[in-house]
């Protein structure tokens, strides 16, 4: 037996390397072209002892909109007219649930909701913007790094998963050198990364699901973070900002809402809830304001597009005035 990151215990693997090595991981790393491909942006997590079906309510799951999806199937409703919905899919391994979202960064931002009362792992692929590993236990991480930059790391323990990550390819004792330009050393920050961070979650969980498990149909549900247990995000007089935005918007009616405002406990709002539907088209409006800036513009005129990122700026308030509890 060998001693878990949490302390607890776990089988321990067969020569653990022999044993990655045994998993194709080229399609993590995989580019345009590459029939593996799996896309530049693209998450995944792992949550020990929880079921699929709670692992998806964790992270905000919609359960009205449950069905076995595969990973293409997931990529097609990311347009305007489905709203440009977060989805994700879900397999069991073993003691562990994997969760699958193919199309964005999302569950790279939930391992702390996923972790309470247990432990969680995040990996995010971003060939733009911030590659990730997340390891996090009972709602607090423990370690955490952008996966070109493996020597700088953050958490309550950064240093707890040397071993491991020297042992799944990363180089974390190489800081930065005024010669690694001239050398071309750096180039190996860029290199199969997301082939070490499975790696390395595999090191720590004992299994790895394969590339055809993660494109097959597998249950799956569109999720909303904001009905998740992560923490919300800091919003100075959120009550105030809230209840503002919401009389500019013209929402004052909105069934629960005042009440909600008015309290003074922390306020859980389920999905199916009359005030949980409504955040949940207020949710949809802000998804098709953001993305169309981008992508199908002209479904949008700019006046609507502004109304939409009010009503984001309204859910990100309305969480931090409910769930007070969870910052």
């Amino acid at each position: 037996m060998t001693t878990r990151i949490d302390g607890t215990r776990r089988a321990s693997l067969t020569t653990p390397g022999d044993h990655m090595q045994q998993h194709d991981l080229s399609w993590a790393d995989a580019g345009h072209g590459d029939p593996q491909f799996l896309g530049e942006i693209y998450s995944l997590a792992f949550v020990r002892d929880v079921s699929p079906l709670d692992a998806l309510r964790r992270v905000g799951g919609l359960e009205d909109t449950l069905a076995d999806r595969t990973a293409a199937d997931i990529s097609a409703l990311h347009n305007f007219d489905d709203g440009y919905p977060e989805a994700v899919s879900v397999l069991a391994l073993g003691e562990w649930t994997v969760l699958v979202q193919p199309t964005s960064f999302w569950l790279g931002q939930l391992v702390d909701a996923l972790s309470r009362g247990t432990e969680a792992i995040s990996v995010v692929r971003h060939d733009y913007a911030s590659p990730r590993f997340t390891h996090s236990t009972d709602g607090t991480t423990t370690t955490t790094f952008h996966l070109n930059w493996p020597d700088n790391r953050d958490g309550t323990d950064p240093d707890r998963l040397l071993p491991l990550m020297r042992e799944a390819g990363f180089d974390p004792d190489t800081a930065d050198d005024e010669d690694e330009e001239d050398d071309e050393s750096w180039q190996y920050r860029y290199e199969d990364v997301m082939t070490h961070a499975l790696r390395l979650t595999g090191l720590i969980t004992g299994v790895l699901p394969t590339y055809e498990q993660i494109t097959a149909p597998q249950p799956s549900a569109h999720f909303d973070h904001w009905f998740s247990r992560t923490r919300p995000y800091p919003v100075e007089d959120a009550t105030t900002t809230a209840t503002r935005l919401a009389a500019e918007l013209g929402l004052g009616d909105t069934p629960g809402l005042a009440a909600a405002l008015a309290s003074t406990d922390p306020v859980v709002v389920t999905p199916d809830s009359d005030l949980g539907r409504h955040v949940r088209e207020w949710s949809t409006l802000a998804r098709r304001a953001s993305w169309s800036t981008n992508l199908e513009r002209s479904r949008m005129t700019d006046e609507e597009r502004s109304r939409g990122h009010r009503f984001g700026q309204l859910t990100q308030a309305l969480a931090a005035a409910f769930r007070a509890d969870l910052a």
